[in-house]
């Protein structure tokens, strides 16, 4: 029943936005990851009604796709209860499930899609499916901060392959110095914020945080020091944001100011005291962002 009514809403979805179907696209999750950021797999963690990022990410590919196969490591030994594509080639990242799914089925092209992508809907895959241009080799949103075309949220086309084998034989597994390589269609990201991934547990605590705070709109005092200084150009600026956690909001900063620095080494200080990134922003809170100190 739950797959009779998957494809119901697929064909619905597909009328809605126009998608013609006579061409064959399938979906790939990407969830042979590590995870080593997070802790545990990523694919078994649950959000919005309990359910996980697994079954979310098949049920929304299953909603505009022919049908939907969820890629999984060479040395993946559980069970699964929905159709897997087992890497050929071990430890290739997200290129050796995007190559094993364009081998396994030659003229066809697949929709894949990073698991950690909590906040896409099947709105936004659909018009990427309404967008796609077979005659490119791959079709792709674009950033919405700095215009960079995005890899694990994309269609490859057939034709792909051929630049896929050379660029994994070789060990050059960039996802994006991949995309960037091919003919492509790249087309504005239609919903804000559908790309945040959820990596690491300061992701996923903004994640529930938001999701239970409602994503309110906070004016918030930013603080630079030292390097962070010159790169955000500037010591202070006043800031709004709808960001849940002090994490969630150094994304924000981080990528809209271009900061060279990853939240794991940034030191953070809330009202003049260390806090963790854990923190849940208050409206007025003075946000201190420093790099590490010299000497540890």
């Amino acid at each position: 029943m739950v797959l009779l009514n998957s494809r119901r809403v697929g064909l619905q979805s597909a009328q809605r936005f126009g998608i013609f179907m006579n061409s064959i696209l399938h979906g790939l999750l990407l969830a042979g990851g590590k995870s080593r950021r997070m802790g545990s797999d990523k694919a078994d963690l649950t959000v919005r009604g309990g359910e996980s990022f697994r079954d979310r990410g098949m049920r929304l590919l299953g909603a505009v796709t022919e049908k939907a196969r969820l890629s999984i490591a060479a040395d993946d030994e559980r069970e699964y209860k929905i159709p897997t594509l087992r890497d050929v080639v071990s430890g290739k990242g997200p290129l050796g499930g995007i190559l094993a799914a364009l081998e396994s089925a030659p003229g066809t092209a697949w929709l894949v899609m990073a698991c950690d992508l909590p906040n896409i809907e099947a709105e936004t895959l659909a018009h990427l499916v309404a967008s796609r241009d077979p005659a490119a080799e791959a079709t792709c949103f674009c950033s919405e901060i700095d215009g960079v075309p995005e890899p694990l949220c994309a269609i490859y086309e057939p034709a792909a392959v051929t630049r896929l084998r050379e660029d994994v034989a070789a060990d050059k597994l960039c996802a994006r110095h991949f995309l960037d390589g091919l003919k492509l269609h790249a087309i504005p990201l239609p919903s804000p914020g559908a790309l945040q991934n959820c990596n690491r547990p300061e992701d996923l605590e903004e994640l529930r945080a938001r999701e239970a705070a409602g994503g309110v709109e906070k004016a918030v005092m930013l603080e630079f020091f030292a390097k962070l200084r010159d790169e955000a150009g500037c010591a202070t600026k006043p800031y709004k944001t709808r960001a849940a956690t002090a994490a969630g909001l150094w994304d924000e900063v981080r990528v809209g100011h271009g900061l060279s620095m990853d939240l794991d080494v940034v030191r953070l200080a809330v009202n003049d005291e260390f806090a963790r990134w854990e923190h849940r922003l208050m409206e007025g809170d003075r946000i201190a962002f420093m790099p590490p100190f010299a000497g540890g």
